[in-house]
């Protein structure tokens, strides 16, 4: 068998459970199979902030990681992320990892993305290398939360 992958003191990564958001199917493919050869087989997948947001509420098992594109249709990745944060989508704690994966390296979107506390980034394209080292440099950071600074957060839509 091999050996287990540790995120954190005693933490393994066969342990989590990631839900993937992006609204291009073949990418959350590649990031799942990305995952599955990390030793994580606990996926939930959404093609949207929307769908994401229904899949956080009505969750049998608590997500320990979120994975969300920032340009989607339907819910972008900084209007989910400012949902965890301000403790809208519940059972969600509002201090979850939350790693944003972008192509863009927008001042506004970077600027928002840092306002609300993101646990870390993601950017395309991606490597399974990276995906590791995000996941262990975000589920390693402490956040603050702060929800009132968080609902000031203007967002484009």
């Amino acid at each position: 068998m091999p050996q287990s992958l540790e995120i954190t003191s005693g933490e393994k990564f066969e342990d989590l459970h990631i839900l993937i958001v992006d609204d291009d199917d073949a990418f959350i493919t590649l990031i799942h199979a990305m995952l599955r050869s990390l030793g994580i087989t606990q996926v939930t997948r959404a093609s949207n902030g929307a769908e994401a947001y229904q899949k956080l509420r009505s969750g049998t098992r608590v997500v320990d990681c979120i994975i969300c594109d920032y340009n989607m249709d339907n819910g972008n990745g900084l209007q989910l992320l400012q949902a965890v944060r301000t403790g809208t989508v519940m059972p969600v704690r509002p201090d979850a990892c939350f790693i944003l994966l972008t192509a863009s390296s927008d001042q506004d979107t970077v600027g928002n993305a840092a306002a609300l506390d993101v646990s870390g980034y993601l950017v395309k394209p991606v490597t399974k290398d990276k995906v590791q080292a995000s996941i262990k440099k975000a589920r390693a950071r402490v956040i603050k939360i702060d929800i009132p600074r968080y609902q000031r957060v203007m967002l484009s839509k």
